[in-house]
């Protein structure tokens, strides 16, 4: 794509995304993989709880596929059509990527949202449903999850459930203390609510003990660098963290102007699962 049309695209998630911790979706598709002429096969998949959601499966670059899929957790703002040039470039790169959206989220079933959640228990079904049917549907590939801020908490909430399923998480804007984010917005004026107890959160997420790759981002004052550094110390040496200079999940802006949109973050990919 052209480079004006990434930079207008960049800052336009730049602008949605940095509104963080305000649970907006979109009902509406501003894109579909089509529009960037990428092959992808949609597909409904039906969760534990009966929800229909919709999904999206690009194809990888056939002369540089690498036998890995790879399931985007998006943030809190939006729907999977945000993320059409993102998913392209992974699959450019020679990746299979899936992405899915939560229930009441663009074309996924109706479900009531309270925008002053951190997060809904009730994502992490979906993502639940997602990685089992894809698991299936594309079998004898690795499979990992690629999370994005509150997506993150979905991974992580998600991960007691779907340990035997992946093999890695990605994760930008890692969420590792909600009462913390609890606690940051208050002090600005701001109510977040946590779905549930946060020591519920805090299991589920001390128990990943699959390769972990952590993007931070230097001038994020809530997923920060030490909060990763607090949660690798947990975790051990499978939790792998990389900062970057820049704001809240623009890792695929990261030394645009030498390496493209998304370059750099491919980069990281390739090389946390050795793929370089």
């Amino acid at each position: 794509m052209k480079k004006s049309t990434e930079a207008i695209l960049f800052f336009l998630l730049l602008f949605s995304f940095n509104s963080v911790y305000s649970i907006i979706p979109d009902r509406e598709y501003i894109r579909t993989p089509d529009s960037v002429k990428w092959a992808y096969q949609q597909l409904d998949i039906h969760t534990k709880d009966g929800f229909r959601l919709n999904t999206w499966i690009y194809e990888a670059k056939p002369e540089k596929d690498r036998d890995t899929v790879l399931i985007l957790a998006y943030p809190d703002a939006g729907n999977m059509s945000y993320f059409v040039y993102h998913a392209a470039i992974l699959a450019n790169a020679g990746y299979t990527v899936v992405t899915f959206d939560y229930r009441g989220f663009g074309k996924s079933q109706d479900f009531e949202i309270q925008k002053e959640f951190l997060y809904y228990k009730e994502f992490a079904w979906d993502l639940e449903a997602v990685v089992e049917t894809i698991s299936k549907e594309i079998p004898n590939k690795k499979l990992g999850i690629w999370a994005m801020s509150m997506g993150t908490t979905i991974a992580s909430r998600a991960y007691p459930q779907i340990k035997n399923q992946i093999d890695f998480i990605i994760g930008e804007g890692f969420v590792t203390d909600p009462d913390g984010i609890v606690g940051y917005y208050k002090e600005q004026g701001k109510e977040i609510l946590l779905p549930e107890d946060s020591s519920e959160f805090k299991k589920s997420l001390e128990s990943i003990d699959c390769p972990l790759l952590i993007l931070t981002a230097s001038n994020d004052k809530v997923t920060t660098h030490d909060s990763a550094l607090k949660l690798q110390q947990k975790l051990g040496t499978n939790c792998s963290i990389i900062r970057y200079e820049g704001d809240h999940l623009t890792g695929f802006q990261v030394d645009y102007d030498n390496m493209g949109f998304g370059g750099w973050f491919v980069g990281q990919i390739d090389r946390f699962l050795g793929e370089e």
